[in-house]
């Protein structure tokens, strides 16, 4: 019970940042989803601010660069379109049930003509926006 004692007291008492785990971080790929980690080295940072200020800078850095290439990357255009459908599905979808099992079911969607050449998802995309405005069901 002592010796676990000790273990679990000693798990607040996080090592100081040394500048070596500074500097490997600025080496590696860092992006936004590394942020907690560079705050807890930052957090654990009490000396040498002159020269760890720096590299912080850059951590900080590379952090704002990719959050803009992800930005870049993922335009929010296709998401909202995407969200659009989905709704339009869901407001859709009803329940049945079956022996006893609630099940969701979707009514049939016709499916575009002409567009057999097309991807998959764009198929279902566009059968999907030819569907009438709700308020003229």
């Amino acid at each position: 019970m002592e010796k676990a004692g000790k273990v679990w007291n000693q798990r607040l008492n996080r090592p100081a940042a040394t500048e070596g785990d500074l500097l490997d971080l600025v080496r590696k790929e860092v992006s936004p989803v590394d942020a907690p980690y560079i705050l807890d080295l930052l957090s654990r940072t009490n000396e040498d601010w002159e020269t760890r200020g720096p590299i912080f800078a850059a951590l900080a850095q590379k952090i704002i660069d990719g959050k803009i290439t992800a930005r870049d990357f993922w335009p929010i255009e296709p998401v909202l379109q995407d969200a659009a459908r989905y709704r339009t599905l869901q407001q859709l979808a009803r329940f049945v049930y079956i022996d006893g099992v609630a099940s969701v079911q979707f009514p049939r969607i016709p499916a575009t003509g002409g567009d057999e050449e097309c991807p998959f998802e764009t198929r279902v995309s566009l059968a999907v926006d030819d569907l009438p405005d709700r308020s003229r069901w």
